[in-house]
């Protein structure tokens, strides 16, 4: 995720430059503003949303500190799953958080914007698959988890981002994202392979079939990985 990153620091320093100095509205542009009804942006906004920052000397920090927060989540994730699966759970992630943004802000107006979503979407996911295999994750070797205490920790964070931001659009979003990472994880845990075996099967179950195991991966030839 290091490319994804990278874009995300470039479209910001592009916006700094753009609206700062050269007095431009790169971020207008970019992110998904829904004040002003269905309008003509709204075309390109539903993709570029993630990649607006709000531009000035208040939000580097707020930028850097998301940046960090999206590496240290997501990076173990792509270890774990693999390239492949990383990006299709950002998509579920955008995707589960621009559906709801839109039909909030359609409403009663508003303004989305940053990739938080996403890194929100990666954690549920994460943890969503801790639970269905019964394993606890270790942040840096030191922080042991449970599946309930991370789960807890998403939703501690989604509240703490509507509390501060009085934003419903940005809490549509989020608890839209959250709940695109609990999709992602049931897909990916049910092959169609094992579907059709178990139908050729007469549908019965191995006794020594006990759930679910995370596949250990991360390069980028791996194939995509399902969880069992």
């Amino acid at each position: 995720m290091k490319t994804l990153l990278v874009v995300f620091l470039g479209t910001y320093v592009a916006q700094l430059i753009s609206d700062v100095w050269l007095g431009g509205e790169l971020f207008a542009l970019l992110a998904l503003d829904m004040r002003a009804g269905a309008t003509v942006r709204l075309v390109w906004q539903v993709a570029t949303f993630p990649f607006a920052t709000p531009p000035g000397p208040a939000g580097v920090m707020p930028f850097l500190i998301s940046s960090l927060f999206f590496w240290l989540i997501v990076s173990p994730f792509e270890q774990t799953f693999g390239r492949a699966r990383t990006i299709q759970v950002l998509l579920f992630g955008a995707v589960g958080a621009l559906l709801p943004a839109l039909a909030v802000g359609l409403f009663f107006g508003g303004v989305l914007y940053g990739f938080g979503s996403l890194t929100l979407a990666a954690f549920m996911a994460w943890a969503w698959a801790m639970r269905l295999t019964r394993q606890e994750a270790n942040f840096f070797g030191v922080m042991p988890m449970s599946p309930t205490q991370m789960m807890l920790v998403v939703l501690g964070l989604v509240l703490l981002n509507f509390l501060a931001s009085q934003n419903f659009v940005l809490l549509a979003a989020d608890l839209g994202a959250t709940g695109g990472g609990i999709l992602f994880t049931e897909w990916i845990s049910k092959p169609p392979a094992a579907k059709r075996e178990r139908k050729k099967s007469g549908g019965r179950r191995r006794k020594n079939d006990l759930g679910l195991k995370v596949i250990q991966g991360g390069k980028d030839d791996d194939p995509p990985k399902w969880l069992n």
